[in-house]
């Protein structure tokens, strides 16, 4: 579904985004454009030639703000290409939502108007106006088993993976097992024997860019 993301090569910086129900449309306003570090840029192309999408990093580096932003852009153009499901927001340690991405993605979709428009906000809840997508938070040391249960993953975001276990891992994969559905992941990079170095960066998947 990224397939929908196109990219101003003339302005690198920049991403044009429609949706498959504007795209089929002659009366459809322009794309809109959203504002990404240009590095990241490549992370998104490739439609669905790829199921992991990764970036490493120091802090600043904008990649957490950037997935946020991506994760509401992919739930918009999955919703309104008729699909529903989950998009799985998740991190090695989670006690509450507090230490979630709840207010980056927040954040992201406030700052665009036509992802305001689409989803609906609460306190401790993000989800489309139309129900067909509803977002998920949850900490892989403890809930990875409850993970296992939910139903029409289309998305799953790690974000500071670094202390990710291989068995966590091993879990979440199969997991996520919609069609074309993807996993994507973040961290800041601390230790080459980090399940998450070796699996993304010393024997990455064929079907997968960093």
């Amino acid at each position: 579904m990224v397939t929908a993301i196109n990219w101003n090569r003339t302005t690198p910086h920049l991403m044009e985004v429609s949706s498959p129900l504007e795209s089929s449309s002659k009366a459809s306003p322009p794309p809109a454009i959203l504002q990404i570090p240009e590095k990241l840029i490549p992370v998104f192309q490739g439609g669905s030639s790829y199921r992991y999408r990764c970036a490493y990093g120091g802090r600043g580096s904008g990649k957490t703000r950037t997935f946020a932003l991506m994760t509401a852009v992919r739930g918009y153009q999955e919703g309104m290409a008729g699909k529903s499901g989950i998009i799985l927001c998740g991190r090695e340690h989670l006690n509450s939502l507090d230490e979630s991405s709840l207010e980056e993605v927040k954040a992201a979709i406030a700052s665009v108007p036509f992802l305001q428009e689409y989803y609906e906000i609460g306190e401790r809840y993000i989800r489309s106006k139309d129900g067909r997508i509803n977002y998920a938070f949850s900490g892989l040391r403890r809930n990875i088993d409850s993970i296992k249960s939910k139903a029409r993953l289309l998305l799953a975001w790690v974000d500071e993976a670094e202390s990710v276990t291989e068995t966590a891992w091993q879990k979440l994969v199969p997991t996520v097992r919609e069609e074309d559905s993807e996993i994507w992941v973040t961290w800041n990079p601390e230790s080459k024997e980090s399940a998450t170095h070796k699996r993304f960066r010393e024997n990455p998947p064929n079907d997968c860019i960093i």
